[in-house]
């Protein structure tokens, strides 16, 4: 069974939404979902790939 964590980014991903994700630290990151594993999120942010380990992030928000 999928968590609700893989089936929410999984959804974003699908629907090619843009999301704002909050890194702990306070940086801001907007983008679109590539792919994501077990502890990484791959982000298109204006064409560059950008890989973001999850224990970074705080908050992931839908535009």
């Amino acid at each position: 069974m999928a968590s609700v964590q893989d089936e929410i980014l999984n959804e974003y991903r699908r629907e090619g939404k843009e999301v704002t994700v909050y890194l702990v630290r306070g940086t801001r990151i907007v983008g679109k979902i590539l792919d994501a594993d077990q502890f990484t999120i791959l982000l298109d942010v204006n064409g560059q790939q950008q890989l973001i380990y999850k224990h970074a992030i705080s908050t992931i928000v839908v535009e």
